[in-house]
């Protein structure tokens, strides 16, 4: 299970458990006759808020580890969504603050549940929506199963050199694994799975990359086919 897919599913129970919360919350302080006991949606709130709060540590976690993952590749998405949870974080920790301690200020906590829902909803939209947009977009070929057959074009690793040097080398190191602005390429093909996808390092799935980069890199679309093998037969060289 790729780390998108762990995290658009916690986000998924994230969300659910802000819509829980902000639906008991506004029934409570709705209608003067209410189909479900004000003790029963209490409960309800309570443990809708428990239960976000357990969700928002796995995934606050995880986003530290992503972004220590990409360092300054972020892309204008990742860092909108970034701005968006931290105001999230800060928001619903104030809420809990002055439930718990600071209860003159009670009158504020329906505002700040209400931001908080809004705030989820839009981190959700921005991160795994946006994940299950893409991957439904994406075609079938860009998945993890991929069809890892060589292709019948025969590369030359000469001129993929070439290639490499005018387009890559600003970005990747060819004679090492380590970062410059995106990742070393050296034994490229020697490894379990690509860098930031996480797909297996096949053929098809650097085709995949270069065509539908996982972050910021720039997507190479108009590479003909000679020219995708003889990048491919020049990085098998690595």
């Amino acid at each position: 299970m790729s780390f998108f897919l762990i995290k658009s599913i916690l986000a998924l129970f994230l969300l659910a458990a802000a819509v829980g919360a902000v639906t008991s919350m506004l029934t409570m302080m709705g209608k003067a006759e209410k189909k479900i006991s004000p003790k029963t949606l209490r409960k309800i709130h309570i443990i809708s808020g428990r239960l976000f709060l357990l969700l928002l540590l796995p995934l606050f976690f995880l986003g530290l580890r992503y972004w220590a993952k990409i360092g300054d590749q972020a892309s204008v998405r990742a860092v909108f969504h970034a701005v968006l949870a931290l105001g999230l974080i800060i928001i619903f920790l104030l809420k809990v603050a002055i439930v718990k301690f600071y209860k003159q200020f009670l009158r504020f906590a329906p505002v700040m549940g209400i931001l908080v829902f809004g705030f989820a909803f839009v981190v959700f939209s921005v991160s795994a929506g946006f994940y299950a947009v893409r991957a439904l977009s994406t075609d079938p070929t860009s998945s993890e199963e991929i069809n890892t057959a060589p292709s019948e074009i025969i590369g030359s690793a000469d001129q993929g050199a070439s290639f490499y040097n005018a387009n890559c080398l600003s970005c990747h190191n060819a004679d090492t694994e380590d970062k410059k602005v995106g990742p070393g390429l050296k034994n490229l093909f020697k490894k379990e799975k690509l860098p930031y996808s996480d797909r297996p390092a096949t053929v098809e799935n650097v085709k995949q990359q270069l065509i539908r980069p996982a972050l910021v890199m720039p997507s190479f679309t108009k590479l003909s086919e000679q020219e995708m093998a003889d990048l491919i037969a020049y990085i098998k060289t690595l």
